[in-house]
This record gives C-alpha cells, structure tokens and sequence, in this order.
C-alpha cells in the first residue's frame, strides 16, 4: 500500500462531509420497515386512544353524557400535567395523581352543566381545525413567529364555541367526528412511526424546525383522521344520532307518547270539571234572572210534581231542562204565584 504524501507545515486533510445520497440512505433505512419495540404503558394508552375514537366518532351524539365527561376530563387532565410538569413541584406520580383528579373534576363540570360541555367542545372543535390551517398555511410560506398561530388556535377555538351553543346538535355530531379521527390517528400513529407525524404536526405549531421528516407510510396515518371526520359524521347524522335530542333523557318518541298519555289524562280531568262548572253556572244564571231566586230544594220539589215518575231523565238532568224551559217564564212568575 502506498504511503501518503504529506507536505510538511501544511494539515492533514479532513475527510469529505457525507453526501445527499448517504442522507437519503439513512432516511429510506428508518422507513424501509416498522420498529415494534413498544413501551407497555404508551401502548395501553394508544389503545385506550382507539377505542375513545371509535366511541367519539360513531357515538359521539349518541353517549352525549360520557362524551361531554371525558371531553372534560382529557381538557383538564393535560393542562393541569403541563402545568405541574413546567412548575416541577411533585414527582412524577404527584403529577398524574394530580392531573387526574382535577380532570375528573372538571369532567363532571362539562357533564352535568350542558353549556359547559358544548362550549368546550365546540373550543376543541376549533383547536383541531385551527391546527389544519397551519399545517395547510405552512405549506405556502413558514410562519415567522408563534404567535401568529397562537391567535389562529384561539381565534378559531372561540368561534366554533360560539357556534356550538347556537347550532347544537349539528356542531356536536361534526365535533365528535372531528375529536375522534384525531385521536384515532394519533394512537395509531405510534404504532406505526413512534408519534413522528404527531411530533411533525406539533412542530408546525410551535413553528420550529422539523428533526425528523415523517415516512412515506406515516402520511396513510395522517389520512386515517380526514377519513374517520367524514365517516363518522355520516353515520352519526343517519344511523345513532337520529331520533335522539340532547336535553332529553330519552329518545324523543319515547318521551312524546309518555307525554301524550299525561296530556290525555289532565285534559279528561279539566274537561270534567269544566263541564261541571259549566253545569252549576247555568243554573245559577236561570235561578237569578229577572230578580227571582228560586232555591234549589223548590225547583226540584216542582220537577217531581210535573214529571212522571218513570221519567227516563235523571234528577239533575231534569233539574237543567226545567231551568231551562221555565226561563222565559220567570218574568211573569213571582214567588206568591207558586203555587
């Protein structure tokens, strides 16, 4: 082998820096297949992750109740984490306690008070759409700082919130589609690629370089969520959504046949009474017109006299058509013409 030659007072010279095509090499190896060493606890929690959006996307108006609870709970649980995690005063399992019982709290807030429940859905609603419009923004041009997609995040959270408590039913069934293709996509995605297209869309938001690009693979992981929002919608809208009302316990067929037998029963009962007021009312105004008020007892006693005694007409009956036929008379009676 030859020695190299070297010039003496000048350096050894540096190797070559590696080429575009070692780059590409080493890129195409991470996607040439799919790493399956997974960590048993986020593996629990990606599948956990599926089965919400199954339930988020297919029964999401349907399950009003669970579904305004663990909207609740996911909202509370995260930001209440991210804070203890930024202020670093429990340990790590100080901090999922802590998370989880304050997401639990917040949970029950969002189910048992409704307005609560549709505006942080319609907020989550927004978020997830605010997110799309960076993503598709960044594609024409690179955002300079955070804050332009802080005000698209909360710009965007608050109008669909808004929008939520005027179109109810509608915005949920859309908003739960929405929720639950994007938690579907994410527990998914860390089966297939260890969270780099999570990690590629979130870097997008805070706008900062990417370290790793997504593979080829991940982007099929990405069109899980457009997919699961259209599908999810259509089958909510024609198949478990129908025939259901959100501010009712029950289906609404249900309820108007219950309602409508209560209704029947209280209108035969003011009918009656009705009716026997009426009855009453007449006969008060036969008895006092032209001044003459003739007892009760003494129009009866009148009625036995002139009727037969097997008069087919009961004795109030009878007692009303006497009144009745006698009125025009009453002027001309007094009570010394009686006999």
């Amino acid at each position: 082998m030859e020695k190299e030659e070297r010039i003496p007072g000048h350096p050894r010279p540096s190797p070559p820096p590696p080429t575009q095509n070692t780059t590409v090499f080493i890129q195409n190896g991470r996607c040439s297949y799919i790493d399956t060493d997974f960590d048993l606890v986020l593996a629990l929690i990606c599948s956990m992750l599926l089965v919400f959006g199954v339930v988020y996307s297919i029964f999401g108006y349907r399950c009003f109740k669970a579904i305004m609870f663990l909207t609740g709970f996911i909202f509370g649980s995260i930001v209440v984490y991210l804070i203890c995690l930024e202020e670093n005063l429990l340990t790590q399992l100080g901090n999922v306690a802590a998370a989880v019982g304050a997401g639990a709290l917040f949970g029950l807030i969002t189910m048992l008070v409704q307005y609560v429940g549709l505006f942080m859905t319609g907020f989550h609603t927004g978020l997830l759409v605010g997110v799309i419009v960076i993503v598709v923004l960044d594609f024409y041009g690179h955002m300079s700082t955070v804050w332009i997609t802080v005000a698209v995040l909360i710009g965007c959270g608050l109008l669909f919130a808004v929008l939520t408590l005027h179109w109810q039913k509608g915005l949920t069934v859309i908003g739960t589609s929405i929720y639950g293709g994007a938690i579907m996509a994410s527990g998914l995605d860390y089966f297939v690629d260890k969270f780099i297209m999570t990690n590629w869309i979130w870097d997008k938001v805070k706008v900062s370089p990417t370290p790793t690009e997504p593979c080829w693979f991940s982007w099929f992981v990405l069109a899980v969520w457009p997919s699961i929002i259209v599908f999810g919608a259509i089958v909510q809208f024609r198949v478990t959504g129908t025939g259901t009302y959100h501010q009712e316990l029950v289906p609404r067929r249900k309820m108007t046949q219950q309602q409508h037998v209560g209704m029947q029963r209280i209108r035969s009962r003011e009918l009656r009474e009705s009716q026997k007021q009426r009855r009453y009312r007449y006969l008060y105004q036969v008895r006092t017109a032209h001044g003459d008020v003739v007892s009760q007892s003494y129009i009866q006693s009148i009625q036995r006299k002139a009727s037969p005694s097997g008069d087919m007409y009961t004795t109030r009956s009878n007692l009303t058509e006497t009144s009745t036929l006698n009125a025009p008379e009453s002027a001309n009676t007094t009570m010394s013409h009686v006999p």
